[in-house]
């Protein structure tokens, strides 16, 4: 599903006017929406509704919410933040709820406070996507107010303060329960800080014609749970084990053995056909007796018990008849580790995921990522993103889309630059995907390892890098999602998420 900048989604309802629907139409049909949405949840009898319009179109919503639910039966009042409308179309709005007897009051009358202490349902129709900058002080006061009401929160397409096309928060904001996006997602609906202020995001199709998106080309998209299941290759009934591939996974160390096990899971619950754990020969005993279902490879270590340069013939030659390598997971960092992970991606072609301790170990050398000759996909976290391009985080967190893009491109590769709001780019297109989802299950030791496991498996099966790393973050949050449904997300482990792939694949 596609995701629209503020500049966009103006042109495709400019372009919507053009083609027949006006401006008044198209908010009609927007309140009306949000009003049926709002009585699914909320009845009469729960108590009254307060909606909080601002001056512009998002305003106007917020006076046919008003309407609407009023004909419904509810007790309903709208409070002018800013004075009244401006915009042509909510000024009609607002003399059809005064006609229909909604009631209107000012901020800072007793009838507006009153409007916001008794209304359990609170309606944020102020900004909408035109909100810029920081909030100013009578903003911030009312702003400050939602949030600090007893009722429960619901935004109009965007939480007013949230800056729509970065997700930004330069001041004070709405921190909404829920949010009602209007046609479509928007950046602030996939990126932080915006994204932790807009609470459940639900969007509203308002019934907008596919012509009137012919002008914009909008480059960011996210995986819809159809769309998700779509990219997934089928697998035939009488499919051999070699056609699902056959993945070398180059993982783990004598001090770190469990990275090796969580990725070869992860992969082999993931759809992989068959799969080989290369690892240090010290660490056989540990990771061994662990893999029931994969092939065993030990190799020669340094001192350290981490794999040595020495391994880099063997390597080679088992790559002559896998069809992806994947590694990082636990591998520690060495000399050794460099020079043998640059040897690899001069000298094997095939597709390869690189995450983790990969990423550490060619830190600050991108000619050496540029050297593979076959598709890459490198899964790094920000603060592998940054030792990798030299940027600080903070730059990094800054500019997510941008910095992933540019790596991308500059590398001829795939890059999925994890996070609660993985972003993932390619060379190949100038689309990138944003996931939406997982939670906070995932900050634990071994996820990024089941990532990297799950999108090996994806690529072995024969997805293209980029849909494989998008459809690897979407399930491996899937699975996270899932293990929330039953227990404490602060006890979701690596070998859950693992156990939870076969119920959401």
């Amino acid at each position: 599903m596609i995701i629209t900048t503020a500049e966009e989604i103006r042109i495709i309802e400019e372009k919507e006017n053009e083609i027949g629907t006006d401006f008044l139409t198209l908010m009609e049909r927007a309140g009306t929406g949000c009003a049926e949405l709002l009585r699914k949840e909320h009845a009469p009898e729960d108590g009254p509704v307060t909606v909080f319009s601002g001056s512009g179109k998002n305003g106007g919503d917020g006076f046919v919410i008003a309407r609407k639910l009023r004909g419904q039966g509810y007790g309903v009042a709208v409070v002018r933040a800013f004075g009244p409308p401006k915009a042509k179309d909510a000024v009609v709005n607002e003399a059809r709820a005064l006609e229909a007897g909604v009631p209107v009051y000012d901020w800072g009358t007793p009838e507006g406070e009153r409007a916001l202490n008794r209304g359990t349902l609170l309606v944020d129709c102020l900004f909408g996507i035109g909100f810029r900058g920081a909030a100013n002080e009578l903003q911030t006061e009312v702003f400050e107010a939602l949030n600090e009401a007893p009722g429960k929160v619901v935004s109009i397409d965007v939480p007013s303060g949230v800056i729509t096309d970065t997700g930004e928060v330069l001041g004070a904001a709405v921190r909404a329960d829920e949010t009602i996006a209007i046609s479509t997602l928007k950046p602030l609906h996939t990126f932080y800080p915006g994204r932790g202020f807009c609470g459940d995001v639900l969007v509203l199709s308002i019934g907008l014609l596919p012509a009137s998106f012919e002008e914009v080309s909008p480059k960011l998209h996210a995986l819809a749970e159809e769309e998700a299941g779509a990219l997934l290759p089928l697998r035939s009934r009488t499919a051999h084990k070699n056609d699902a591939g056959h993945i070398l996974s180059l993982c783990g160390s004598y001090k770190m053995p469990g990275a090796a096990c969580l990725a070869a899971g992860a992969a082999l619950r993931a759809g992989a056909g068959l799969l080989t754990a290369a690892y240090p020969e010290p660490a056989y005993p540990a990771i061994s007796a662990h893999l029931t279902e994969a092939m065993s490879l030990p190799l020669p270590a340094d001192g350290e018990g981490q794999l040595s340069v020495l391994a880099l013939p063997e390597i080679l030659k088992a790559m002559e008849t896998r069809s992806v390598l994947a590694a990082g997971p636990g591998l520690g960092q060495s000399s050794e580790l460099s020079a043998l992970l640059k040897g690899l991606l001069e000298q094997c072609s095939k597709p390869m995921v690189l995450d983790a301790d990969a990423l550490n170990n060619l830190a600050g050398d991108l000619p050496a990522l540029k050297a593979h000759e076959g598709p890459l996909v490198i899964t790094p976290h920000p603060g592998e993103m940054a030792r990798l391009t030299g940027l600080s985080v903070s730059e990094v967190q800054k500019d997510r889309p941008g910095v992933a893009k540019r790596l991308a491109d500059e590398l001829g590769i795939t890059v999925l630059l994890k996070g609660p709001d993985t972003v993932i780019a390619s060379h190949e297109t100038e689309d990138l995907y944003v996931n939406l989802t997982g939670n906070e299950g995932l900050a634990k030791g071994g996820s990024g390892d089941t990532l990297t496991g799950i999108l090996a498996a994806f690529l072995a099966q024969g997805m293209s890098p980029f849909d494989a790393a998008a459809c690897a973050a979407f399930y491996h949050g899937k699975a996270a999602a899932f293990c929330g449904e039953t227990m404490a997300r602060r006890s979701i482990l690596a070998t859950d998420l693992i156990e939870a792939l076969p119920y959401i694949l």
